[in-house]
């Protein structure tokens, strides 16, 4: 069975090109700017390193780790999603040591041993087979190569609303969009089993307060409502009372949302 990435499990339910443009519109919210740099900062990559990143979205943090590694490094992107894979190799077809390919992140391609550095952001969640993820992560980095990956605990999720039932109705019926919601409780032990030393684990809040407009909550929203829908774990009416309030909020700048995500650093074993 192959496993979604979380750019693709969304492309899955929402479908296609647009679902595609709106994914890349919230990559592109300050919110998810800060924790690409954060992840970049972590990796702390040099000039002539080769990166593979496993799940590249629309391709953003590959073409930061491309301005970091230079034109003596390789930059390699892997998706589930060939549309997201089309859009990333737009992206960065001024950057010839960059390339995009279609790969699931339990079978990656390549040789073993070839990467100095992998990061996986937001994909792990959504891989029913972590421990296979982990081997092929393992396999195509060198020992004492490093790994970044960036995983959502979705029950850190803090939302203010009118109806506090039924944002829980909403936030519980999301949580099914993932295979493990609360990935990051468990990721450390998971990465010490599979040949990894986790050198350190870092947090990445996202809060939007008062004027949500441009966030990451405010281009979650509608994607969050239609999932309720579809999973007919929420009445269509419902979902639109609950956008209605959010929006409603942020018109009046006084929305709330928190959410805590995670980053893991950690160097292959020999």
């Amino acid at each position: 069975m192959s496993s979604a990435t979380g750019t693709d499990a969304v492309l899955q339910q929402f479908g296609g090109e647009v679902a595609a443009r709106r994914v890349e519109a919230l990559y592109l919210t300050p919110d998810i700017a800060h924790q690409r740099e954060a992840t970049l900062a972590q990796l702390a990559l040099r000039s002539g390193e080769r990166v593979l990143d496993v799940g590249c979205g629309p391709g953003l943090l590959a073409e930061g780790a491309a301005a970091a590694v230079g034109a003596a490094g390789k930059v390699c992107g892997v998706d589930l999603s060939a549309t997201m894979v089309e859009l990333a190799r737009r992206r960065c077809a001024h950057l010839p040591w960059v390339e995009f390919e279609v790969a699931d992140a339990v079978a990656l391609p390549g040789p073993a041993e070839r990467f100095d550095a992998v990061t996986c952001t937001q994909v792990l969640e959504y891989v029913p087979d972590v421990d296979r993820a982990l081997d092929e992560l393992r396999r195509v980095l060198r020992p004492g190569g490093r790994l970044a990956l960036v995983d959502t605990d979705w029950e850190s999720c803090v939302w203010a609303s009118a109806d506090s039932s039924r944002m829980r109705r909403m936030l519980a019926a999301w949580d099914s969009h993932c295979a493990h919601p609360q990935l990051p409780r468990v990721l450390g032990p998971m990465l010490a089993r599979h040949g990894f030393r986790v050198e350190k684990v870092t947090g990445v809040a996202i809060v939007n307060a008062m004027d949500a407009s441009n966030t990451y909550s405010e281009g979650m929203m509608a994607m969050i409502a239609e999932h309720a829908v579809r999973r007919e774990s929420v009445e269509e009416f419902d979902a639109r009372a609950w956008l209605d309030d959010l929006r409603e909020r942020i018109s009046r700048n006084e929305a709330f949302f928190s959410l805590d995500r995670h980053v893991f650093l950690a160097t292959r074993l020999p």
